[in-house]
């Protein structure tokens, strides 16, 4: 009985997770590379999920853009 539970739960986790994917990887979104997309249902999973601190996607967004701009600076 356990071995069967045990089964179902992760059987229900995978549909879950391709459930996800599919949703992830919409219309407008189908020319995304396989590391982006990725990274991106990473980063969902875990804000999903609670795991990001509320801000620290703005901030890292941020400095991406502050890194930018001092990029093109240099050129």
């Amino acid at each position: 009985k356990t071995a069967n539970s045990n089964a179902t739960t992760t059987t229900v986790d995978v549909e879950r997770s391709f459930s996800f994917g599919r949703d992830y990887v919409s219309n407008r979104r189908h020319r995304l590379n396989a590391s982006s997309v990725t990274k991106g249902m990473t980063v969902a999973f875990y804000s999903k999920n609670d795991m990001i601190k509320p801000g620290m996607l703005r901030k890292w967004k941020q400095d991406q853009r502050k890194k930018g701009k001092e990029k093109a600076l240099k050129e």
